[in-house]
């Protein structure tokens, strides 16, 4: 890849497509958040199945099982591994933090990237919270969306 702009859609793409591959038809919506902060790197993907917020191993329907769902985060992550490379290869500041969202319906995608600390100036804070938080607000949007 030799610009920013391709990678960064090359890897939206493949998280995206890994997604849908996991969760197959079942879901109308797939959320990725994604963090790489500190020499982490966090993939948790999450679904809407039939209205409801599902986490990847509460996927009604889908092989759920403790490997595949290993599988999903070893490649998601990656993923990450090669974005990160790539934006420190070019010198560019690494996003901290991704957020998608993919429509199944209108085939669209929404993304959010952050470039500061998010949890790695506070010991009590984790990247699990604010995927927790962001599945939070996704859910509170379906809720009032009923």
């Amino acid at each position: 890849m030799s610009s920013i702009e391709d990678l960064l859609a090359d890897v939206q793409s493949e998280l995206v497509g890994l997604s849908l591959e996991y969760v197959g038809d079942a879901a109308s919506d797939i959320f990725v958040y994604a963090s790489m902060e500190n020499g982490t790197l966090f993939f948790d993907p999450f679904f809407v199945v039939q209205g409801e917020l599902v986490a990847k191993s509460k996927v009604p329907g889908v092989d759920t099982s403790i490997p595949r769902q290993k599988a999903l985060v070893n490649f998601g992550t990656a993923q990450l591994k090669r974005l990160y490379d790539g934006f420190t290869e070019l010198g560019v500041a690494v996003p901290t933090q991704l957020k998608l969202h993919y429509s199944a319906e209108t085939r669209s995608l929404d993304s959010e990237f952050l470039y500061t600390s998010q949890y790695s100036h506070d010991t009590s804070l984790h990247n699990i919270d604010f995927s927790k938080k962001w599945q939070s607000e996704v859910h509170s949007c379906l809720r009032d969306e009923r």
